[in-house]
């Protein structure tokens, strides 16, 4: 008989030690093996198959997500710890700028609420070329700027936060955005990024704005601090109207840091640094 497969599966008969040769055919048994053997070749396929429907060609023309590895640091990427590797996807974010420090509001004539930074540059690649990849890949994760320091409590002088760190992997470059301003005229721009598929610029970080009054009562009623710059990683917290209140934390990667206002009329505040970057890889077989 001809074999069904693959369409059905095939109903073969097996021979009993008292079955003559005839009983069942001898050479029916070869040939109905035979058939269903070849069915099976060219089901599954030969390495490198064309045929659109065989197994062999299925598995080799598409990707299976297998896992993914974080890098919250820099660190190496060792191709040959993922033998069965074929493709992976890089999303990559710098770090987020730091906040400005702001002055005392008591004799200062500067004004006293300030700028955020600006977030880190993401960059996201589909590499399919795994030979071509180094045996180590080096991941450089840029960490958050800093905020900017008072030369002392009682300074009149405002300080800008520092630029977050670049990330770089695998020909990608995320930028750290740059560091909270110390003025309300303009906020700090975010992280540029190239090499990758989709290259997204940082947020911006926002203007900071308050009663530009410097005596009592006025300075204490309305301080609103810029806010920082998201990522596509991470998201910035920022409390609108911010009077004598510290900076928050944002979540997830590479978000700018809310700027920083004074601490109270006398005493001025730092900023505090913006969010690390990170480097995400997905693994293909």
């Amino acid at each position: 008989m001809a074999t069904n497969f693959p369409a059905s599966l095939d109903s073969l008969t097996n021979p009993t030690s008292s079955d003559s040769l005839n009983s069942p055919s001898h050479s029916a048994q070869h040939a109905n093996s035979n058939d269903a053997i070849e069915a099976l070749q060219a089901k599954v396929g030969v390495d490198g198959s064309a045929v659109t429907t065989s197994i062999d060609y299925q598995l080799n023309t598409g990707y299976r997500y297998h896992s993914t590895v974080y890098f919250t640091s820099s660190s190496t990427f060792t191709k040959a710890s993922y033998p069965w590797l074929r493709a992976i996807r890089v999303k990559i974010v710098g770090g987020g700028g730091g906040g400005a420090a702001a002055t005392r509001t008591s004799g200062s004539t500067g004004r006293n609420s300030r700028g955020g930074g600006g977030g880190g540059g993401y960059a996201e690649k589909w590499i399919t070329d795994i030979a071509g990849l180094s045996a180590s890949e080096t991941v450089t994760v840029g960490a958050g700027g800093a905020g900017g320091v008072l030369s002392s409590t009682t300074s009149d002088t405002p300080v800008v936060g520092d630029a977050g760190g670049a990330t770089s992997a695998f020909g990608l470059t995320g930028n750290g955005g740059s560091g909270g301003v110390i003025s309300n005229n303009a906020g700090a721009a975010g992280g540029t990024a190239s090499g990758g598929d989709i290259n997204i610029t940082g947020g911006r970080g926002g203007n900071s704005a308050e009663n530009i009054s410097n005596t009592e009562p006025d300075y204490a009623l309305f301080q609103l601090v810029g806010s920082g710059g998201d990522s596509m990683l991470g998201f910035s917290r920022t409390e609108a109207v911010n009077n004598n209140a510290g900076a928050r934390d944002g979540s997830g990667f590479g978000w700018g840091r809310e700027g920083s206002n004074r601490s109270s009329a006398s005493t001025g505040r730092n900023g505090s640094a913006g969010g690390d970057g990170v480097v995400i890889v997905e693994l293909y077989a």
